[in-house]
């Protein structure tokens, strides 16, 4: 199945890319599909947490994705 990703804010600037599709596997989770991520952008190691939403929707990594979906790549933010 493959899937659209979108890189923001920080991660779009460090791994030079704004979105891409990825092939994966029927049943693929935001966690598997975050693997796949990094084993092709090695930046990505540089979050220690990040935010994923699927089709506008903050999900936890267990999320199963389906064909199609839109996922969302937000650098996690802390202040105070």
């Amino acid at each position: 199945m493959r899937v659209k990703v979108r890189y923001f804010a920080s991660i779009s600037d460090r791994i030079g890319l704004d979105q891409e599709e990825v092939e994966l596997p029927t049943g693929a989770s935001l966690n598997a599909l975050y693997k796949v991520l990094q084993g092709y952008h090695e930046a990505l190691a540089e979050w220690r947490r990040v935010l994923l939403a699927v089709n506008g929707e903050y999900r936890d990594s267990s999320h199963v994705l389906e064909e199609g979906d839109f996922v969302a790549v937000f650098p996690s933010v802390s202040g105070g």
